[in-house]
């Protein structure tokens, strides 16, 4: 470990400087929005930070972006499965999340700016085309070209080139944000630096943290055109180019080349109320020599946002398709209904949500998940660029969205002395019986990163462990669950329901005149064959999931944060999910984590993070599914 402290200080100088302490008062508490609805579809690839350069010889020109050293060292004393590695010490974090961004941008005239960029990794080359060989520290350079304009009709900005980091809304293009529940001991690559306070005081008076531009967004490259229309007061938003999941940087391995164009059409109306008209299309074709492009999806919907006396009612509403040589043309709908009330009414505020969303209503690239078309997932005829996400009905936590689905939530946050509590409850149902649906997943949430991690490298296609029926997405994994109770045709039976409940309480203290946190977390899931109003803890259910995790973090000095996290999962199947053959029974799982590391603030940019943690999993009707072991992480931040 110490070895790769001093790799991290390497060639680096960090200059000292007084970090401001800019913790909330108690009272100056809120509760946390709720609604996924977000508008933000401004926030762009905005640099980190813009550091002027030459100030006083040449006006205009910025320097900026961060450096990101992370390594991590994992000695495992049972290894998942025959072949799997003992012992591993890896540079970089196993993802291709960007090590450093190096930017320098001008302005020549008024209405004109350019940008270079430099990035150590980037988020498109894990999608590049079949048979690529790619490196985590292979160096992307790219250009941005960006122009304004005024004019009587309205004023508009260009953007060409670069990475941008984009939402739209929901259902066309964007990232899950979710509710904001989840243990932070293990830091996410879009987590700044800085003052290591705010971090864990934010988390605990406003339920979220700071984020880089990547939270909540989607990776874009190509042409952008974004402005306000003021003869309409409506704000315009086009894009034409590619996403990371359908389309990488090396045009020699992209047999298939992929589009995608958006636009999004949004009217503000009195008391901050609006409504937008919104669409986000992927082209793609079935071959190399085929001149048209007869793989692809389209989405077309609206979104909407009004508040009256405290009252907010927010959502979208809209229809889409797929469509491929092997995939007939179908349209099917997608609504999301998000009701807010003020607490002066309901005693504590509440969030109450409907949604919909039909079996055709496809996309790789928005806030819900893909559960009906494999080949969005795959690439059309399992060839082409891999998307690693769970694929078929899974236990959703809260927030989450799939399609073949609809449902019904409760969300609330509100504090009660020093304790700040926010719980919510979910129950869904398929909308259709899918014939060929004859699996379910679930999430290994404790231990996630080590999950992710353990076959060595990421995007992984397939599956891994000692029955193969693991498989990794982004930072956490998945595990397949088959089904037996299914007709003689080997066809789904019945239909799936699906509860989820969350319950996270935070609570802040003073030890010695020092500041305390205590936060935990407990997800509560389950899958079965009829409707249930709160989760399922018995065997009629195909699988329950219970999840428990709670972090300790106490400032011993301004800029020195001790951290502590503890983990447990409970998963267990029924008899009609996989058997073992020796045992005659189902799943019977648990997962162990207990963590400890802390954060140093070498400076108001420069952090440096270390955590060391102690895994085990083990099926107690399963022999050969095990592992135990412990992983140390070593992360720099360094903001510039």
């Amino acid at each position: 470990m110490l070895t790769l402290m001093m790799a991290c200080f390497a060639g680096l100088s960090v200059a000292q400087s007084t970090a401001a302490d800019s913790s909330k008062a108690l009272k100056n508490w809120r509760m946390p929005r709720l609604s996924l609805i977000r508008d933000n579809a401004y926030d762009g690839i905005s640099s980190p930070i813009d550091l002027s350069l030459f100030k006083d010889f040449l006006a205009g020109l910025n320097v900026g972006g961060y450096y990101r050293g992370y390594f991590y060292n994992r000695d495992m004393g049972q290894t998942y499965g025959a072949g799997a590695a003992k012992h591993t010490a890896s540079v970089g974090d196993g993802y291709f999340d960007p090590t450093m961004l190096l930017y320098l941008s001008g302005s020549p005239t008024p209405s004109t700016s350019f940008t270079t960029e430099v990035m150590i990794a980037n988020p498109f080359a894990m999608y590049r085309g079949p048979g690529s060989a790619v490196a985590n520290i292979t160096p992307y350079f790219s250009a941005v070209l960006r122009g304004n304009m005024n004019t009587k009709i309205g004023s508009f900005n260009i953007v060409a080139g670069g990475i941008e980091w984009q939402r739209l809304t929901p259902f066309t293009f964007g990232s899950n944000t979710g509710y904001n529940r989840y243990s932070i001991f293990e830091r996410r690559p879009w987590d700044p630096a800085g003052n290591i306070k705010n971090r864990y005081s934010a988390y605990y008076y406003s339920g979220s943290i700071a984020q880089d531009a990547r939270w909540g967004t989607q990776a874009f490259k190509g042409f952008m055109l974004n402005g306000l229309i003021k003869p309409l007061n409506t704000y315009i938003d086009f894009f034409y180019g590619q996403t990371g999941v359908n389309g990488g940087i090396n045009r020699e391995k992209e047999v298939r080349p992929a589009k995608n164009i958006g636009l999004r059409l949004k009217r503000n109306l009195k008391n901050n109320n609006y409504i937008s008209l919104n669409t986000f299309n992927s082209y793609n074709r079935s071959d190399s020599v085929n001149s048209s492009n007869d793989i692809q999806w389209n989405i077309i919907t609206s979104e909407f946002n009004f508040k009256y006396k405290g009252f907010s009612l927010a959502g979208e509403v809209g229809a889409g398709r797929y469509m491929s040589p092997t995939f007939p043309e179908a349209w099917s709908e997608a609504l999301i209904f998000d009701l807010q009330t003020p607490k002066k009414y309901t005693g504590i505020p509440l969030e109450f949500r409907y949604f919909q969303i039909g079996k055709n209503f496809s996309s790789n690239v928005a806030n819900f998940n893909n559960n009906t078309i494999r080949e969005i997932n795959t690439g059309y005829n399992n060839n082409g660029m891999q998307v690693n996400t769970p694929f078929g009905p899974g236990t959703n936590n809260v927030g989450d969205l799939s399609n073949n689905r609809r449902g019904v939530a409760v969300n609330t946050a509100f504090k009660l002395g020093k304790f700040a509590i926010s719980t919510g409850t979910q129950i869904s149902a398929e909308m259709e019986k899918m014939p060929n649906a004859t699996v379910l997943n679930f999430g290994h949430r404790i231990n996630n990163l080590l999950w992710s991690r353990l076959p060595g490298y990421y995007p992984m296609t397939g599956s891994f462990g000692p029955n193969k029926r693991v498989s990794t997405f982004y930072r956490g994994a998945y595990e397949e669950v088959k089904l037996s109770d299914v007709n003689a045709d080997s066809t789904v039976k019945n239909m799936r329901f699906f509860n989820s409940f969350d319950f996270q309480v935070k609570y802040k203290t003073s030890v010695l005149h020092r500041d305390l946190y205590v936060n935990y977390l407990g997800t509560f899931n389950s899958v079965q064959k009829t409707f249930s109003g709160f989760t399922v803890f018995d065997n009629s259910a195909y699988i329950t999931a219970a999840y428990h995790e709670v972090d300790v973090y106490y400032q011993l000095h301004k800029n020195f944060m001790l951290t502590f996290y503890g983990g447990f999962e409970s998963i267990k199947g029924n008899s009609d999910t996989d058997i073992d053959a020796t045992t005659k029974k189902p799943r019977d799982q648990t997962g162990t984590a207990l963590g400890v590391g802390f954060d140093l603030s070498l400076s108001n940019q420069t952090t440096l993070y270390l955590r060391q943690r102690w895994s085990s999993f083990e099926d107690k009707n399963f022999a050969t599914e095990k592992f135990s072991g412990n992983e140390g992480t070593i992360e720099l931040k360094i903001m510039f």
